[in-house]
């Protein structure tokens, strides 16, 4: 048999070595797209339907007339045709879906390039207000990696982390400039106001939504682990782990700049605070993760 497929097949069922029959199960087995036409003397309505099921384009009986012939060559030729031009019209569009996809996930990566370079930019601005917190978010993001390496993240957990840390502060663009800037420590008034800044941090990344991974820790990074934090006062393994990880790294960050009202706190002294609130305020295998030198905190 040749070795590149032809359009149309003229069989006899009668051959010498190979019937038709077999010839054509051959054929469709190998080039399933050449259409077959079957001739021959010996009618028989059992052969015709087996034909038919293997796929052959037609059953001709001897003898038969050269128009018969003709037009069935014929429609097989264009039936042949039609599925050429229709692979060929599918091919095309599979190339167009492929190039399309690629423009929108291009314009997708350049989308959230954007709109992350714009979400940094506004993350310093808020650090910026604060000379005690410059930085502060791109601190606690290195912290909650070094973290979610201990415990164990995969690298796409750790991508989103690391998005969701650097933005967990986002909702304090929300809030009066004075208090965030105040050097004295808050009143009961403005420690209200500034609770609100998760709550308007989520509203602010459910707008976008491939930025949804975020919601959880910028909503949940001030609960804490007994119950008593904010905004919901959600407990234990209610807080999602991601929140869990980013409060500790927030608190380490903190606990580790001069402030106005305290000097930072020495590495010992900070191990002291973590163990103190291990199981409280923080997440207490979080906790002794540290306190075994499993996670590099500088």
């Amino acid at each position: 048999m040749a070795q590149n497929p032809v359009d149309l097949v003229v069989l006899d069922i009668k051959m010498p070595d190979m019937d038709g029959v077999t010839v054509l199960r051959e054929i469709k087995k190998r080039y399933p797209d050449t259409e077959v036409v079957l001739l021959t003397a010996y009618a028989g309505v059992e052969t015709a339907q087996s034909a038919l099921r293997l796929g052959a384009l037609d059953y001709l009986t001897k003898p038969f007339d050269k128009d018969d012939v003709i037009n069935v060559v014929e429609r097989g030729l264009r039936k042949r045709q039609d599925l050429v031009r229709l692979k060929l019209e599918h091919e095309d569009l599979l190339r167009i879906k492929e190039y399309l996809e690629k423009e929108v996930e291009t314009a997708r990566d350049n989308l959230l390039l954007y709109y992350e370079g714009t979400i940094k930019a506004l993350i310093r601005a808020i650090d910026a207000k604060d000379h005690y917190t410059f930085d502060h978010s791109e601190h606690v993001a290195r912290l909650s990696l070094s973290i979610a390496d201990a415990i164990g993240f995969s690298m796409i957990m750790k991508d989103k982390l690391e998005h969701a840390a650097i933005m967990h502060d986002i909702g304090k663009i929300g809030i009066n400039e004075q208090i965030l800037r105040k050097e004295s420590l808050l009143t009961e008034e403005e420690h209200i106001e500034m609770r609100k800044h998760p709550e308007i941090g989520a509203r602010i990344v459910r707008a976008v939504p491939f930025l949804e991974d975020t919601v959880d820790v910028i909503l949940y990074h001030h609960e804490r682990f007994d119950g008593n934090g904010y905004p919901e006062g959600l407990e234990g393994d209610k807080i999602p782990l991601t929140a869990r990880i980013v409060s500790v790294a927030d608190t380490i960050d903190a606990m580790t700049r001069d402030r106005p009202y305290r000097n930072a706190l020495s590495l010992s002294q900070l191990i002291d605070e973590l163990k103190k609130g291990a199981g409280t305020q923080f997440d207490p295998e979080i906790v002794k993760l540290i306190n075994d030198n499993k996670i590099k905190l500088f």
